[in-house]
Parts: C-alpha cells; sequence; structure tokens
C-alpha cells in the first residue's frame, strides 16, 4: 500500500504519523520523539528508516513527505535526512501553500502550524471554528466564513510550569494530573488546579471575548495539541471536541 508522511516539527516535540494514499483516510500510525536542535542528517535519516521499520513499513512504499516546521534551524537536516532514506524532497508547508484567506498583517510571522490546523478545522469541521493547540506554546486561532482571522499566543502549560520550578525556590516539580477541584489542599493539587484549571480559563476569556470580535456564537471549537485532554474539561463552553490529530490531517489534506 502506498503511504504518506506527515511530520509535525515543534518546539518541544516532533509528531511523525504515516497514513494511506487514500484521499478519506485520516487515520494514522504515530511517533514522537524530542525535538533535538541539534540533530544532524545522519540522525534523521536513522530515525525514518527505524520508524518505518516499526511500522512495517517499506521505504519504497512513501510517495510523499510533508512537513509543518517551527524549528528552521533543523529544517535542512530533514530535508537531506529524508532525501537519503527516501529518495524524496519532502515538502514543508508555508503559509504560500494553504488555500485559505488570512487576514494578518504580516503573513510571514504565522507559524505554519498554526494556519495548517485552521485550514484543516474548515475542511473537516466547519466555516466557523477555533482551534486551541497546547504546545510549547498555547495558540487560540479564529475561523470565520472560512478565512483565518488571527488569534492569540499564550505560554504553554509546560513552558510556564519550568519557568515556576527555575524561579521558585519552594515550588515542588509535579506530574500533570487532572485536578479534582479548584481549591487545593496541598502544594501538588494548587499547582494542578492554577496550571490546568487557570489555563483552560484564560482559555475560556479569550475565545469568549474573540467571538465577539468576529461576531460569530456557536463555532466549532477544536482542542488538539499533547495537553488538549488536560484543559478540555475545563472549559465551558458548546460545540467542542479534541482531535489531536488536526495537524497531520490538515497535512494531508495539502498533499
Amino acid at each position: 500500500m502506498k503511504e504518506i508522511l506527515c511530520i509535525d516539527i515543534g518546539n518541544t516535540n516532533i509528531v511523525i504519523g504515516l497514513s494511506s494514499e487514500e484521499k478519506n483516510d485520516f487515520q494514522f500510525k504515530h511517533f514522537r520523539i524530542t525535538t533535538n536542535h541539534n540533530i544532524t542528517v545522519d540522525e534523521v535519516s536513522i530515525t525514518i528508516w527505524n520508524i518505518l521499520n516499526l511500522f512495517g513499513e517499506k521505504a519504497e512504499n512513501i510517495t510523499k513527505v510533508l512537513i509543518s516546521s517551527v524549528v528552521p534551524e533543523i529544517d535542512v537536516q530533514f530535508r537531506l535526512g529524508i532525501g537519503r532514506i527516501l529518495g524524496i524532497v519532502p515538502k514543508f508547508i508555508t503559509t504560500k501553500d494553504i488555500p485559505m484567506e488570512i487576514d494578518y498583517q504580516n503573513k510571514n510571522e504565522i507559524g505554519s502550524d498554526r494556519i495548517v490546523v485552521s485550514f484543516a478545522s474548515r475542511e473537516l469541521y466547519s466555516l466557523d471554528s477555533v482551534i486551541v493547540d497546547t504546545g510549547t506554546a498555547t495558540t487560540v486561532d479564529f475561523v470565520g466564513d472560512g478565512k483565518y482571522l488571527g488569534g492569540a499566543i499564550l505560554p504553554g502549560i509546560n513552558t510556564s510550569l519550568y519557568a515556576m520550578f527555575q524561579k521558585a525556590s519552594k515550588i515542588p516539580k509535579i506530574s500533570l494530573e487532572t485536578p479534582n477541584n479548584v481549591i487545593g489542599k496541598t502544594t501538588e493539587e494548587c499547582i494542578r488546579s492554577g496550571i490546568i484549571i487557570g489555563f483552560a480559563k484564560a482559555i475560556e476569556g479569550i475565545i469568549v471575548e474573540g467571538l465577539k470580535e468576529i461576531g460569530k456564537e456557536n463555532p466549532k471549537i477544536i482542542f488538539t495539541g499533547g495537553l488538549s485532554d488536560k484543559i478540555f474539561p475545563f472549559v465551558n463552553l458548546p460545540n467542542k471536541i479534541i482531535d489531536k490529530d488536526l495537524l497531520l490531517k490538515g497535512l494531508k489534506l495539502l498533499s
């Protein structure tokens, strides 16, 4: 079976997804690795080769490679490493590649990930949507009448936690478990409440105020990214879903 390789290169993690060439098949085999900003061409080749072996796929079955990257300093390594192992020149998606009207002062400033997920939300869910992507940074992007309208950027949940651990000596490092209550009874519970519920309510407020600005009342709200399931229950808005593969789906739609 012929396959498409979709790669999301983020600041913290790289997600590699493999899907069939079938147009309406959005099932992916996944592999997630930590982003190495010093990765070499050889390491990229070895990583892709090992992942294909793990998936039980042959290199000659890969027909296309699409990449969304917000780490430009390793783009060359991925281009060369993938080319060496697959004999394919990967396509790095930019805003110019996306058939979507973009209302933004400088389109070159927008991370490709934000536009790819916005495009995917329009194509798969609704002409009016809000996309919450929980990564190294948390982004909230608005789509109205099929057009990208801009959004808001917050620090990521783990980014905020790390900053707090670095600056506050008595703050313990914790695991990010879903809090049971707003009012914590231990320091760990208080941190979880403040971080997870606090982020959820900040996002909720941004969505509510943003929808007032664009004059939309009931858009599809799509949560994506690694920590989306943590904040999702605490955002009290209707018509919301989680789709952790939204970016990979967007890349496939652009193939």
